[in-house]
């Protein structure tokens, strides 16, 4: 049974644009969520590299502890979460060396030219099932390595963002296994891959003890303490990667389903047994990642990325357009062309509406006759996305999942909720658009015995938020579109 006392956590979540203090409460078995503190989270351009603004970022942090003491909220724990890759770098005497680069800058640019003939990509997936895209921790340390950067000779200790969140308020030096997944240097037996540190010749001592996620870091520094005038309060270690915190939380029963994180981006993922780092896995562009007790494969889909940037180009004072009346607009309009949602021209395109007017064009499909269809198409293109990487997925598994979730921002538009039923032929559960706070909350509680199992975290999410369930409709007329979607895409 989990304890149905009342616990708060603070849960740091850093986003892409935003840092967000928010406390997560445990009350009775239920759980709810309430932001205390917002904050930018900009990347700095110095002399050419494109760094993280650390000291700033971790001065906000503090502030979130502070407005918690001056509260007087009665805190069980504190745990940070972010995206996965980037790193710090800690001298000798401890103390960080520069600030961390951000994933976003070039200096990896290329830099496979040099890995690949001291150890294929190939090679490296085998071996940590993680894609070795050169975004990842190893390939950022490599092009350090490469081009001679003065912070790594004397660089003793490797930490990824949020355990050097997690030191810096602690004392303490972990490396905690969802993020550490994310660098290419942990193998798929949860072990650091000292065979591909030695062949790329990094110091292996390095790296420090790894955990697994739900773990007590220790209690804040005395100087922490003092100077935001919390008391001792455990910094925790639960999910430091912010998708692996997401999928912890995701209201789901049992381990046969699949979700679909849906934002600007989307990502799918399923619960696997053990990692899939076949080759064909990555050839689908599938990776294998860690979260609360075990590992699933997930992937990332362009999201409403594509709805936003119609968005960005039509909403102007004169004629407003927000998300309710293009949807109400799309929700009327016939069907009509559909467009190829995973389509490189629509990752950074000038001008959204004209690239999928071209990419319509090209596949001789008639084009919209209206802005409404035009958002339909997007809608049906990308829940046929969805529908088209959810075979891969079951390609790699060996079976359908029996469910599917969607949780993230994405839920409120249930157009898009009923299309993706409909694409995938499946039941869909809509719910809770603040997977990851959540996640990173009630993985404190799991550390604190507070709750039993993940199980638990799940049936909490569950039992607190509504779900709203989507049945598949007219499925004669969504085979055609699956077809349709299918040659359109040249599968």
């Amino acid at each position: 049974m989990a304890d149905t006392g009342t616990h708060q956590f603070l849960a740091i979540d850093l986003g892409a644009e935003s840092g967000r203090g928010i406390i997560i409460k445990l009350d009775g078995g239920k759980v709810s969520i309430e932001e205390i503190h917002r904050f930018p989270n900009r990347p700095v351009r110095m002399a050419g590299t494109l760094h993280w603004d650390f000291p700033f970022l971790f001065a906000e942090v503090l502030q979130c502890l502070s407005i918690c003491a001056h509260r007087q909220a009665p805190l069980a724990g504190i745990s940070v979460d972010t995206w996965g890759c980037d790193f710090g770098l800690l001298g000798s005497d401890g103390r960080l060396l520069g600030n961390p680069v951000h994933y976003r800058d070039s200096r990896t640019e290329k830099i496979h030219d040099y890995s690949e003939p001291i150890m294929p990509r190939d090679e490296i997936f085998a071996r940590t099932g993680y894609e070795p895209w050169p975004l990842s921790s190893l390939f950022q340390i490599l092009a350090m390595q490469r081009d001679n950067w003065p912070t790594l000779k004397p660089a003793r200790t490797f930490l990824n963002m949020p355990d050097l969140f997690n030191y810096f308020l602690t004392g303490q030096k972990f490396s905690e296994m969802s993020v550490v997944n994310t660098s290419n240097l942990m193998d798929v037996n949860c072990k650091w891959a000292k065979d591909i540190m030695r062949r790329f010749k990094l110091r292996v001592g390095m790296f420090p003890k790894m955990i697994k996620p739900a773990r007590i870091i220790g209690p804040l520094t005395p100087a922490i303490r003092q100077q935001t005038g919390l008391g001792d309060v455990p910094v925790i270690a639960t999910c430091g990667h912010d998708t692996s915190a997401a999928l912890a939380a995701v209201p789901a029963e049992g381990d046969d389903w699949a979700v679909i994180s849906c934002g600007t981006w989307s990502i799918i993922c399923c619960l696997v047994p053990k990692p899939v780092a076949v080759k064909r896995c990555s050839e689908l562009g599938y990776t294998n990642e860690y979260t609360i007790d075990g590992w699933y494969l997930g992937r990332n889909i362009l999201g409403l990325w594509l709805v936003q940037e119609l968005k960005r180009k039509w909403d102007t004072p004169g004629d407003p357009w927000d998300y309710n009346r293009m949807t109400q607009d799309a929700a009327v309009a016939q069907s009509g062309p559909l467009i190829d949602a995973a389509d490189e021209s629509f990752m950074a395109p000038a001008d959204m509406e004209q690239a999928m007017m071209s990419c319509i064009e090209k596949t001789g499909q008639t084009k919209p006759a209206s802005r409404g269809q035009l958002v339909r198409a997007v809608l049906e293109s990308l829940s046929l996305e969805y529908n088209r990487r959810l075979d891969s997925l079951t390609e790699l598994i060996g079976h359908k999942p029996k469910e599917l979730y969607l949780v993230g921002g994405g839920i409120k538009n249930k157009l898009l909720c009923q299309f993706t039923a409909d694409a995938c032929g499946l039941k869909v559960h809509a719910g809770v658009d603040q997977c990851t706070a959540l996640g990173n909350g009630l993985g404190q509680a799991l550390a604190l015995k507070i709750l039993k199992s993940s199980a638990q975290i799940r049936k909490v999410v569950a039992d607190s938020f509504e779900v709203v369930e989507y049945q598949p409709q007219d499925q004669q007329i969504w085979a055609e579109k699956r077809k349709a979607y299918a040659r359109l895409t040249g599968r």
